[in-house]
């Protein structure tokens, strides 16, 4: 009987050799239908979805139903790894298999040629494959990368159509909003002197739960305001009753110097000891020092939304005095290849490969696919010339040849300073990433740590010996690239695997970028900020 929900209560796992957990005693639920998992890259939401498969054992905790007892089905973030029952879904003919096919236009050939196809293709086929395996549950890591529109409408088709516990690790604010009902939100909070990580659950997609969120950080802020406030007047009033128990003191041991003719000093100081006033002055002074202590509590245990960074970190940067950095002449590009061939002949004959197109409008380079079912064999490219400080946005839907533009770019940008960061990233270049920031000098490190903290990435949790997840992966090998002081940047899908306020930043910062910029995307809003007009 497929499970109605499943439960999550006071899950704690440290990595080992970890200095503190990654998360400690989390809670949350999942009903039927689909739930979103939100938070910053690194912050534990890949490792708390393979608690739910069964494949990470928490420190503590508990999980209802038991994971061995269901059937999850999981799609990863990586397309480069086939799934592990493709050679089972080939097969696969069932009523049920073939509307999975149609609801995301997989074609039939598709799982005999896995390493053919474009990311887009290779996404598409992943969830169909974890969906023919009819899971109670369905985890779906950031399905979004790698796609374009048309496979993003075929992605929240299929979800709709799905009737069991949807569970979908996203960072695409309107993809969550037109699939989810809930929002389970991993949280950086301040309390005290340190952050912490909590998880809270929210009705509705993203625009409503940033909404809550942004109400619940605006009330935080004003209660810890009120509270250092009230701490501020009782420090204030215990420090004028503090003089007031030094004078009665004072008063105390020196009394004998009082004139005897001085009779109010001494009738003061006798009413004083007939009506307990000097206790009474010490005792509203240790209450008011039970009530100050208490309110330090309060104020120390409210939490708020933890501080993030801002600020340049291309000071050292600037544009090469080229007049131009690359050009790539018109001509075909054969898929495979990095150059192009006359486009007019290829040897004795008429060129007569079905080929995509480009054409470029601005700052943009769109390329448009052949027609639908035909598989092309290149790319028809006009003249496209890049200058030191151009930024450049490449569009067009997946499979219409943007890697292979890429490719011919770079290999004519081969002389010039450059950072090329691309759509996937692998456990060796984590490791060669650590090595390198490693052999950095004292000023080097701290200025890549300094630029890696303000793309919203935890520095702390890097030296401490913490592997980066994939988008923060991407972010270091961006700050990693400062002291060589790049002239040219090239990010294939840089929004891949980055959290909603990583992408904020990370577009903050290009757009400040002073060199030329390449970014291949299907995130508009991403171009929209970082590319000149």
């Amino acid at each position: 009987m497929q499970p109605s929900i499943l439960t999550l209560s006071g899950i704690t796992f440290t990595y080992p050799d970890a200095p503190e957990p990654l998360f400690d005693d989390v809670s949350a639920s999942f009903p039927a239908g689909w739930t979103a998992v939100i938070g910053d890259n690194g912050i534990g939401k890949t490792t708390l979805m393979s608690v739910v498969r069964g494949a990470v054992i928490p420190d503590a905790g508990t999980m209802a139903p038991d994971p061995r007892r269901m059937i999850v089905g999981h799609c990863p973030q990586s397309i480069a790894v086939p799934p592990p029952n493709l050679d089972d879904f080939a097969a696969d003919w069932s009523p049920e298999s073939i509307a999975v096919r149609d609801s995301l236009d997989v074609g039939d050939d598709w799982t005999y040629r896995y390493d053919e196809l474009s990311g887009g293709e290779r996404k598409r086929l992943q969830i169909a494959c974890a969906l023919a395996r009819r899971p109670d549950v369905l985890i779906l890591d950031e399905p979004t990368n790698h796609v374009d529109a048309a496979t993003r409408d075929r992605i929240i088709t299929a979800m709709h159509g799905y009737r069991g516990i949807g569970i979908v690790i996203s960072h695409d604010e309107s993809f969550i909003d037109a699939t989810c009902g809930r929002c389970v939100v991993f949280e950086r909070r301040h309390i005290g002197t340190r952050n912490v990580t909590v998880v809270n659950t929210y009705s509705g997609g993203w625009t409503q739960a940033a909404d809550l969120i942004a109400a619940r950080a605006a009330a935080d802020e004003s209660s810890l305001a009120a509270a250092r406030r009230e701490t501020a007047r009782l420090e204030a009033v215990r420090t004028q009753r503090l003089a007031k128990v030094r004078q009665v003191e004072a008063e105390k041991r020196h009394g004998e110097r009082i004139d005897r003719r001085d009779h109010d000093a001494r009738n003061r100081r006798q009413l004083a000891k007939m009506t307990g006033l000097d206790r009474g002055v010490t005792r509203a002074y240790a209450q008011l020092d039970g009530r100050l202590d208490a309110t330090r509590r309060r104020r120390d245990g409210l939490t708020t939304a933890a501080k993030r960074y801002d600020g340049d970190i291309w000071m050292a940067i600037e544009p090469s005095r080229r007049r131009e950095m690359l050009r790539l002449e018109a001509g075909v590009i054969r898929f495979g290849e990095s150059d192009t061939a006359d486009g007019r002949k290829d040897d004795d004959s008429r060129i007569r490969a079905v080929l995509c197109r480009t054409a470029c409008r601005g700052n943009h380079i769109l390329l448009s696919p052949p027609p639908e079912g035909v598989m092309p064999e290149g790319l028809m490219v006009p003249t496209i010339s890049l200058g030191p400080r151009d930024h450049v946005a490449v569009t067009g839907p997946n499979g219409s040849g943007k890697s292979t533009l890429l490719r011919a770019l770079v290999a004519h940008a081969a002389d010039v300073p450059k950072l090329i960061i691309p759509q996937d990233t692998t456990d060796a270049d984590a490791d060669q990433a650590l090595t390198r920031l490693d052999e950095l000098d004292d000023d080097d490190r701290s200025r890549v740590l300094g630029a890696y903290a303000r793309l919203n990435a935890d520095a702390d949790r890097l030296l401490s010996g913490g592997r980066p997840s994939p988008g923060e992966l991407r972010k270091l090998l961006l700050c990693l690239a400062l002291p060589a002081r790049p002239q040219l940047i090239v990010m294939d899908e840089p929004t891949n695997h980055l959290d909603l306020t990583s992408k904020k930043a990370l577009a903050r910062l290009l757009t400040s970028y002073p060199g030329a910029l390449i970014v291949v995307s299907h995130d508009e809003r991403f171009l929209d900020a970082v590319i000149r007009p």
